[in-house]
């Protein structure tokens, strides 16, 4: 079941977060034979790597900086599996003080960032076996969150894209779209709703995963969603 696991070689951003670190913890119970993690806080990540340095192996990454995204995709080379989890939210809605600002990041990070990524590492994942991108998107992908909007409009991107690229990469690459509820992180500590934790949020988007479910709903929340009719992307014909 787990084969897609077995004896991978893991790039994950966004490892220096909560979500991030679990990921880990599961990727190593599930067998991969490497992990990149990668983020913007080198410290957490080198100490995370502590836990098991023959196979974590820290690397820094701001995923809105091009340059560096392309560094990683040419010295990580053996990288089977990509893991699109580096997120923020900035808790604005669209007609707030500074919405322009906060939704250009948002979108820089949640969106032309998992872009950018997916296409420098394009080569590099078609060249090795059993590849697979995994993108971390949430309910906000699919249903609007009015006080977290530009958050909303960032993760709707991704949706598109996500879809959008598993069609064109069908016969190369699998392409996974983790359409996540609140999860029991930091950034959304002062929402007041039941959240999953992050250890067992990863752990049902790996074992979804592994049984080739393409579009991912890891907990009671989002299952409220999986039979939207907003996850169909309709196509024009050439």
């Amino acid at each position: 079941m787990d084969h897609i696991f077995k004896n991978s070689v893991v790039f994950i951003t966004g490892a220096d977060g909560g979500i991030g670190q679990a990921f880990v913890a599961e990727l190593l119970k599930r067998e991969v034979k490497k992990i990149y993690v990668a983020g913007i806080n080198i410290k957490a990540l080198e100490d995370l790597s502590l836990t098991s340095p023959d196979m974590i192996f820290p690397v820094k990454l701001d995923v809105t900086n091009s340059l560096e995204v392309a560094k990683c995709s040419q010295e990580c080379t053996d990288t089977t599996i990509l893991i699109n989890n580096a997120g923020v939210e900035l808790k604005a809605s669209f007609l707030q003080d500074n919405a322009a600002a906060k939704a250009q990041f948002e979108m820089n990070v949640n969106y032309i960032g998992p872009v950018d990524l997916c296409n420098q590492f394009l080569e590099v994942l078609k060249a090795n076996p059993n590849p697979a991108i995994i993108n971390i998107l949430s309910i906000g992908s699919l249903v609007l969150i009015k006080n977290i909007s530009t958050y909303c409009a960032s993760k709707v991107a991704l949706h598109l894209f996500t879809q959008a690229i598993r069609q064109e990469l069908k016969d190369e690459i699998k392409v996974f779209g983790v359409y996540a509820g609140y999860v029991d992180t930091s950034m959304v500590s002062d929402v007041l709703v039941e959240k999953i934790s992050p250890g067992e949020l990863v752990h049902n988007i790996c074992d979804e995963v592994a049984s080739d479910i393409f579009d991912v709903f890891p907990d009671e929340m989002s299952r409220q969603f999986a039979s939207s009719n907003k996850l169909k992307i309709d196509f024009m014909k050439d």
